[in-house]
């Protein structure tokens, strides 16, 4: 019970770092007693397993390592059909063990460990070990676990796994006065797919315009010629010229062969958007706005309709066209990185269409209501014909 309660909730929750290249890795033997604890939520990097190795072997002694082909934390709490731990040898080894449930790239870090003069390599296969064991043969024996078979289940080939372990161990420590044993493993047994959240840069939006004093978005500007219409959204060059005198503000774009100025007055606390001058080749013409565009200083303008400017006289109709449109004017900085607009002042007011609508459905419903509560309380019991002075019927319940 005691390892029940010790190991289950480590390996539950080191569950989660069983990736590709990290297994576990369970010591038992004589080890140095270090006051070294391992975490089960987090992988221990080859470094950080080597630090671990140099400390546990700090007394030189004789090391084994056995190598599953897979291994993972669910099979030391695996159990049989019958209730039996396959791995029942290394429960009872638990007290002198230093359990690691995740290490990346054991084996290398082992054989990196190791001294080459000083290791020997067997495989376990069905016939036995495939070399005998020279008993000066080094300090570090690698035993690769390679007898497993199609006939035999999980369960079966880690009990066949646990009682050689076993009985190696006995054999060892009989032969030299201090033994560690090492199990782990090549690969997990099974995997848990890693997934990563990648951040990436936001492309720069081509309908924002950071100009000089102004900042202005756009969905899409369209200059109409009678019933030919234009799409203006490649920007070659732009200007920005002030007036203190008049407070105005006028910014040229330069669209191709398409040129407007947008022009802006400061008074009395508030800017508006009064022309916009067109120019085309030769032709200049002044459009003004179907509706006022204005705002608070510091202020921008929000239109999610569309913002039409006209041209007044002449033969041929001018318009260009804002659509899903902000911008903001007068700002105090030329730095185009610190534009930002301020609270905005939206073309649509607050009693839009559908608000009025539904307040006037509300008022329908609540007139409705308060008539049929006033109904309600005007109801009075018929006691026209009745006699005051006479006895009062009673009626009681037999009847």
């Amino acid at each position: 019970m005691a390892y029940c309660r010790l190991v289950f909730p480590l390996l539950v929750l080191s569950v989660v770092q069983s990736y590709a290249s990290s297994v576990p890795v369970f010591l038992w033997g004589d080890l140095s007693k270090t006051s070294l604890k391992s975490n089960p939520l987090t992988a221990v990097s080859p470094k950080e397993f080597d630090y671990v190795l140099k400390e546990e072997l700090s007394g030189d002694p004789f090391t084994v390592i056995f190598i599953e082909e897979t291994l993972s934390v669910e099979d030391f709490s695996s159990k049989t059909s019958d209730g039996e731990v396959p791995l029942r040898y290394l429960r009872a080894n638990l007290g002198d063990s230093y359990y690691l449930s995740s290490v990346t790239d054991a084996l290398e870090a082992l054989n990196s460990f190791a001294d080459v003069e000083k290791e020997n390599h067997v495989k376990l296969t069905e016939n036995g070990l495939s070399a005998e064991i020279e008993p000066e043969g080094g300090n570090f024996l690698f035993i690769e676990l390679k007898d497993a078979n199609e006939r035999d289940s999980r369960a079966d080939l880690l009990r066949r796994h646990n009682e050689f372990m076993e009985d190696m161990f006995a054999k060892l420590h009989n032969r030299y006065e201090k033994v560690v044993a090492i199990y782990t493993a090549r690969n997990p047994s099974w995997t848990v797919s890693e997934s990563h959240r990648v951040r990436r840069q936001a492309t720069e939006d081509n309908k924002m315009y950071r100009l000089d004093g102004l900042l202005l978005y756009v969905e899409e500007i369209l200059l109409t010629e009678s019933n030919q219409t234009t799409h203006l959204d490649n920007l070659e060059s732009s200007t920005s010229t002030f007036n203190d005198t008049t407070n105005t503000m006028s910014t040229d774009m330069k669209f191709g062969a398409d040129n407007i100025q947008l022009n802006f007055v400061h008074k009395n606390g508030y800017w508006t958007f009064e022309t916009v001058v067109l120019t085309r080749s030769s032709l200049t013409k002044v459009l003004y706005p179907e509706i006022e565009v204005y705002s608070l200083t510091d202020w921008s303008y929000r239109c999610g309709e569309r913002v039409t400017f006209n041209s007044i006289n002449g033969t041929i109709s001018y318009s260009l066209t804002f659509r899903d449109m902000e911008v903001q004017p007068f700002f105090k900085t030329m730095n185009a990185s610190d534009l930002v607009f301020g609270d905005s002042f939206n073309c649509i007011g607050f009693f839009s269409v559908p608000i009025w609508s539904g307040l006037f459905v509300v008022f329908i419903f609540l007139a409705i209501t308060f008539y049929g509560i006033m109904m309600m309380m005007d109801i009075r019991t018929m006691d026209r014909f009745d006699d005051p002075k006479g006895k009062t019927i009673t009626i009681n319940a037999a009847e």
